[in-house]
């Protein structure tokens, strides 16, 4: 009997030179993606709680300033801006930087963050001039007790707060509606001997007083 022969195996047991070439070219691929993810990858990533607020290009006025412009400061978040604005409703205008001692939730170190950002303009500067205007436009409301208009300043005759009602209070610099009831309770307990006793108001910090001090008498 004849044997067969079996057809000789086609297949090649080593791998063509292509394959070889292809598998060369991904390794490649993946080596040079990881290289480029380690190197960028950081800057591809979001950071969507991440705030970086307008940067300031001026000094922000404290008596003026918006809820926005406030925001601008180093270190003052939404609840810190709130507060400013609240405590310059109730107390009035700030006579100095220094008064943000007084306002809630700023304290001496938060302070000196703020300090170089803010400006309290002095009475006579004609930054203060658009605010009275504003102030002229709108109505005032019936139930608004009428004041004397214009703040008092050096040289004036000074103001006796033992005898002097809301409305002559509010004339002093920095002196509110709240501020003038509180020290109208403050002497209904014990009359003022000195300028010098009106720190026993709270909310009246040295620099207030001294902007105070030559503005009132204590009869």
């Amino acid at each position: 009997m004849t044997a067969v022969n079996a057809p000789p195996d086609s297949r090649d047991p080593s791998p063509s030179p292509r394959r070889a070439q292809v598998a060369l070219a991904a390794v490649g691929v993946v080596m040079v993606g990881l290289l480029v993810y380690r190197g960028y990858g950081h800057r591809l990533v979001a950071h969507p709680t991440d705030h970086h607020p307008a940067p300031i290009v001026r000094h922000v006025d404290l008596n003026s300033a918006d809820r926005a412009e406030l925001l601008q400061i180093p270190s003052v978040g939404p609840a810190l801006a709130d507060s400013i604005l609240s405590h310059r409703r109730e107390h009035g205008q700030f006579a100095a930087v220094d008064d943000l001692n007084a306002v809630h939730g700023i304290g001496d170190r938060t302070l000196d963050k703020i300090r170089p950002w803010v400006a309290v303009p002095a009475p006579d500067e004609p930054a203060a001039e658009p605010t009275v205007e504003r102030l002229e436009r709108k109505p005032v409301a019936p139930s608004t007790p009428p004041t004397r208009s214009g703040k008092l300043r050096a040289g004036d005759p000074p103001l006796d707060v033992n005898s002097a009602t809301a409305s002559d209070l509010q004339r002093l610099p920095g002196i509110g509606p709240v501020m003038a009831r509180k020290i109208i309770e403050s002497r209904n307990s014990e009359r003022f001997k000195s300028p010098d006793d009106l720190r026993r108001v709270k909310g009246i910090g040295p620099k207030t007083l001294g902007t105070l001090r030559p503005l009132v008498v204590c009869r």
